[in-house]
């Protein structure tokens, strides 16, 4: 008899605070949910491989995994909560899930506790399985590192080195992220973030986890959930992210891409840059759920701030006109046409920031800066090269999408978006022929650009974020919002280049060729 593989997706994280809980429901909540995920599905699984008389078997089976994964995330909950209040540190976790389903949505799911989970995303999650944790940590008095070094303070080591006695008995793999404030270059930072995970796994490693299932990654500033511009944010975004997940290191990446592509941290960078270029805010009371900072209306931001945000970078004049206008707006609405994923409205963000989701265009937000999960064990970078056609989204496995702008045509390839995270796998090149004439063979382009990529996943689409890596290119950056589906054209999209010192934009709306 053939048995029909049972397909695991992609992590799913449901958020949790880091209270006490007195209600002993609610304190074996995970117990109880693991085990009656898990028998439910193992007597679907045994009756479909042995009918009747397998689905007994198959639920003990399912109960005996569900119980033991539901159970183990429950003691690192109180170890945590123990921790925490022993050690004046602030900790936040969540449970993280995976689905059996063949057909499952390719998505990550976070859901706060104060968040009810009821009617359609009930049954579209209902066959979501504990399969791990999540816990960020940050301290509530003092710095964890020294300022510029990869070192721990005394007192943050020793935290550390308590913390990885939590998990040294774990057989799953674990993810140390690192984050920052936005001081300093995002570059350095990035660098900064990733030495101070490195040097934390070790700890983990020195408690006696395989160096072979811990993994690192420096997000630097990329990941902000509070407002910079006040300490009391940049306190909340210096933080160290453990991520434990039971199985294959690829629901680490599915983790960590889907992270990237969380429309919250684009709208929280937004905020940050206007902020950039704005008064010097004054100090607010720090709130656990995010900073009180209040948001700016970013289609209200002056022009005397757009000429700062936005400079010219080009040191040749250009020789390629796309017919655009000049850029007077740095706002964008593609976020809005994207659509905010329910599941991605991350417990450290406050309940009134996740609700007002917004984000600069690319020329005025300038490409991220984020690091690259790594292997302890190597020290390499550690990525799955062995896609099917059927992990891609629709229309992004590899393909060319083109479009007629102003008489010159435009190519990117390849395009190859994973729908397990909505990462991007490559970046694409940007070919251009100048003044095309179709009648005539114009096999080599005129330019061929060089890129960076950024993707966010929203409800409804993509937005494939493009940046040139040549400040001479005749491209700036462009703005993409891909369908999700099997349509063939771009639902909205804009190309930012320069001309005469000065930014212009023109529609893009490219089409699979």
């Amino acid at each position: 008899m053939k048995i029909k593989p049972i397909a695991v997706a992609v992590a799913v994280v449901f958020s949790l605070t880091s209270c006490v809980s007195t209600d002993p429901l609610k304190k074996n909540k995970e117990t109880l949910i693991g085990c009656a995920i898990g028998t439910g599905l193992g007597a679907l699984l045994g009756n479909y491989i042995a009918g009747k008389d397998g689905i007994a078997y198959g639920a003990a089976a399912g109960a005996a995994i569900g119980c033991t994964i539901g159970y183990d995330v429950q003691k690192k909950r109180e170890a945590l909560e123990a921790l925490a209040k022993a050690e004046n540190l602030n900790i936040q976790y969540a449970s993280i899930s995976t689905s059996t389903a063949e057909d499952s949505p390719s998505s990550i799911f976070i859901n706060s506790t104060d968040n009810t989970v009821t009617g359609e995303d009930a049954e579209k999650y209902a066959d979501y399985q504990d399969v791990g944790m999540a816990a960020t940590i940050s301290s509530n008095d003092d710095t964890m590192f020294v300022s510029g070094s990869a070192i721990a303070t005394n007192k943050a080591k020793v935290q550390f080195q308590k913390l990885s006695e939590i998990y040294k008995d774990s057989s799953a793999n674990i993810l140390i992220t690192g984050h920052t404030d936005s001081s300093g270059s995002e570059e350095l930072n990035q660098s900064l973030s990733e030495q101070r995970a490195r040097y934390v796994a070790q700890i983990f490693s020195e408690a006696g986890i395989a160096p072979e299932r811990l993994y690192f990654q420096g997000a630097g500033e990329s990941q902000p959930v509070a407002a910079n511009r006040a300490e009391s944010g940049k306190a909340q975004n210096r933080r160290v992210e453990v991520i434990e997940i039971v199985g294959k290191p690829e629901q680490l990446l599915a983790y960590s891409s889907k992270q990237k592509s969380n429309l919250a941290y684009l709208s929280r960078r937004s905020q940050d840059r206007v902020n950039s270029v704005a008064a010097p805010a004054k100090e607010t009371t720090r709130s656990s759920s995010g900073s009180q900072t209040p948001q700016i209306d970013l289609a209200k931001v002056s022009q005397a701030q757009v000429k700062k945000l936005v400079k010219p970078t080009s040191l040749k004049v250009p020789s390629v006109d796309f017919g655009g206008t000049e850029m007077t707006q740095i706002a964008s609405n593609f976020a809005y046409l994207v659509g905010e994923r329910k599941q991605d409205s991350f417990a450290l963000f406050s309940k009134a920031y996740a609700s007002e989701i917004s984000n600069l265009n690319c020329a005025a937000e300038g490409p991220r800066v984020d690091g690259e999960v790594k292997s302890l064990a190597t020290g390499d970078r550690y990525q799955k090269s062995d896609y099917n056609t059927g992990d891609y989204l629709p229309g992004m496995n590899g393909t060319v999408w083109v479009e007629k702008v102003n008489g010159h045509y435009i190519g990117l390839t390849p395009v190859a978006v994973i729908s397990n995270g909505g990462a991007a796998v490559t970046a694409p090149v940007i070919n251009i022929w100048k003044d095309f004439d179709s009648g005539k063979t114009q096999d080599t382009p005129s330019y061929q650009v060089n890129s960076s990529i950024e993707t966010y996943y929203g409800e409804t689409g993509l937005l494939y974020r493009v940046f040139s890596t040549d400040r001479n290119a005749p491209v700036r950056c462009m703005d993409i919002v891909m369908p999700i589906d099997k349509t063939a054209k771009a639902i909205a999209g804009k190309l930012y280049y320069e001309k005469n010192k000065t930014v212009y934009e023109a529609n893009f709306e490219p089409k699979l060729l």
